[in-house]
This record gives structure tokens, sequence and C-alpha cells, in this order.
């Protein structure tokens, strides 16, 4: 198969190609001429283009790393704010239990001394009505309680043993026990509040920490004395490379 022409243009466009290239790979034209090398770089100009770059990584470095340690600190600064509620909310449920435990051994306590009034008068049928009528845990240590005498047919005993049942460990009130728990969250919580305080503030910290690493390497650029930028880089690197490490001993949240 028989390929077009090419027209002239095509021509000079491809041999220039091809002269760029042999000029790139054996340093000298078509023609054999030995093409001038460039001139070394300035002394100034090579530290200069170093210490730019290096400000450049340190700037984006810091830059990254401030923005991250914000958002930790208002991440940890939410956390704080739902242990606070969550701490004020089983508090409340704690007190609300507490108040019921305390009513229903108010309850128990009186029917326990309607019961011995009526077992002390010989008021069989009343007694009887009354020990019928215990809370599951005063029923619990009543029969504990009576354990130590002997009893009738009835339940009732032969006589009255020392103390009271409400004093025995085995008397417990559910809604005491509920209101321990809620109780023991509620400082759980308000701990971790304290704690993602702690974090929150320790982030805010770094965040100011890096804003410093900003400003020496962004000051930096503006000096022309070798010595004073060389140093004020140093400064920034150390305090970005410390800050740093700082950040990640710290707990993190997503």
């Amino acid at each position: 198969m028989e390929l077009p022409p090419m027209d002239n243009a095509e021509n000079d466009g491809v041999l220039g190609k091809m002269d760029d290239l042999v000029d790139e790979v054996l340093g000298t034209d078509l023609l054999g001429t030995e093409i001038a090398p460039t001139e070394p770089e300035d002394p100034w100009q090579r530290r200069q283009r170093i210490l730019d770059s290096w400000t450049a990584i340190i700037l984006a470095i810091a830059a990254v790393a401030t923005t991250w340690s914000s958002f930790q600190a208002s991440q940890w600064s939410n956390a704080q704010s739902d242990a606070q509620s969550a701490s004020a909310i089983q508090r409340s449920d704690a007190n609300r239990a507490a108040s019921e435990a305390t009513s229903q051994s108010v309850i128990d306590s009186e029917m326990w001394i309607s019961w011995v009034e009526a077992t002390a008068a010989q008021q069989k049928l009343r007694a009887g009505f009354l020990r019928d009528r215990f809370s599951p845990a005063l029923d619990r240590a009543q029969k504990e309680w009576l354990g130590r005498v002997a009893v009738d047919a009835d339940g009732n005993p032969a006589a009255v043993p020392d103390g009271t049942p409400l004093d025995l460990p085995v008397y417990v009130v559910p809604a005491q026990v509920q209101a321990d728990a809620l109780s023991t969250k509620a400082e759980e919580s308000l701990s971790l509040a304290d704690e993602a305080s702690n974090n929150a503030t320790r982030h805010v910290m770094l965040a100011v920490l890096f804003a410093l690493v900003l400003f020496f390497a962004s000051v930096a650029t503006k000096f022309t004395a070798p010595k004073i930028q060389v140093a004020l880089i140093l400064v920034s690197l150390l305090l970005l490379g410390t800050t740093c490490v700082r950040m990640l001993m710290l707990p993190q949240m997503l």
C-alpha cells in the first residue's frame, strides 16, 4: 500500500524535532557544533532555592497539622458536651430512682411496724393481712429475720427477734440498686467529660504551636540575611517535629 506524500511543512517539523533530540542526547547540533554549556547556578540562588523548598514543605505540613489539631479539638469538645449531657441525665434518673427507693423503704417500715403491733396485740388476721402485702424485698428479709425464732402455723413468731428485718443485708430495695448503678454511670460519664475536656485543651495548644511554626516559616522568607533565614527555618523545623510527636501521643477521634 503506497503512503500519501508529506508536504514541506510536515517535513520541516519532523526534522526540527529530530534536531532537538540529537542536541539533548549528544550535546551537539546536527552540524557537529557543540552547544555551549549552561552557566553554573549562583551559590546564593541555590541556597535560596533550597530554603524556599524547605519552607514550602514546613508550611504545608504545619497547615495540615493545624487543621487536624483544630478538628480534634472540636471533636473532643463535642465528646465532652455529650458526656456531660449523659451524666446529667443519668444523675437525674438516679435521683428519681433514689426517691422511689426512699418511698418504698418508708412504706416497708410502716407496714412492718403495723405488723409488729398486730402481732403483739394477738391480732392474727390483721397480722396475716399485713404480712401478705409485704414487698418482695421486705418479705425476703422478714423470712430471714423470723428464722431466728420459732413461729406458729400462721407464720407469727412466738417472740419478736432482736432488731428489724430492715437492718439485714438481705433487705435490698431494687430501686436503690438502680439508683446506685445510675449514680456510678453518672460519675463515669463525668470522668469521661473531664478527660475529653483535657484532650480538647491539649489539641488547642497544639494548634497554637503549629500556628507559631507557620509564623516562623513564613517570616523566614522575608529576611535577606542567610543566617537569620536558616535560624528561623531551623526553629520552625524543630518546633514542627516536637509538636507533631506530641500530637501523635495524644488520643485521636474521627
